[in-house]
């Protein structure tokens, strides 16, 4: 029971004065886990950005490096050199445009196919962006990593999605060939005039 001092003032109550503080440890928990989830939002989107960055950039220089074709050959393989070279070019010009792209190398390697094996441009590039929240528990770098492997292909080999065609492509003929004609048909007992 809480009564009055000397100075006419309310003393608190004992059990009262024992809780001060107490929130303390639980508003500290809490903004920590407030702060880890923001960090885990901001720095994920920037981590899963960065990854989407790599990977474009090694599939368009493996693009560029698939280009440099034999044409005198049927197979269409690569000219292992000029595909090098030009996948090079490629991640030079994306360095120079582009600081955070920190990697980017071409090389050749061999594709085993059911058809036979086939030289195509691999392709590896690094991205790597500062951290915003992240830096608070010492990681003030995200690194992404993306690989691409291209080789030219002649034409095209194989339905894209294994769909079979279920009905054929359409008719077309001359206007007198068709069975109908293309003015409206004539219904009985419904007379039309002109306006």
């Amino acid at each position: 029971m809480s009564g009055r001092n000397r100075w006419g003032r309310r003393e608190p109550d004992p059990e009262r004065r024992d809780q001060r503080g107490s929130i303390t440890p639980f508003v500290v928990i809490v903004s920590l886990g407030i702060l880890m989830l923001a960090a885990l939002v901001i720095d994920g989107g920037r981590q899963l950005n960065a990854k989407g960055r790599a990977i474009a950039y090694a599939q368009e220089a493996a693009r560029a490096g698939a280009q440099a074709v034999d044409l005198t050959d049927p197979r269409l393989d690569l000219l292992p050199g000029r595909a090098v070279d030009a996948a090079d070019t490629y991640c030079d010009q994306a360095r120079a445009a582009d600081p955070q792209l920190v990697r980017c190398t071409a090389r050749i390697t061999t594709v085993h196919d059911p058809a036979g094996d086939f030289l195509a441009v691999r392709v590896t590039a690094r991205v790597q962006v500062d951290a915003i929240l992240l830096g608070i528990v010492d990681r003030p770098v995200l690194r992404a990593t993306g690989q691409a492997l291209a080789r030219p292909v002649s034409g095209i080999s194989s339905a894209d999605s294994g769909k079979q065609a279920t009905i054929g492509p359409p008719r077309v003929g001359l206007p007198s060939d068709m069975p109908y004609s293309t003015a409206p048909p004539d219904l009985p007992g419904i007379s039309v005039s002109p306006c």
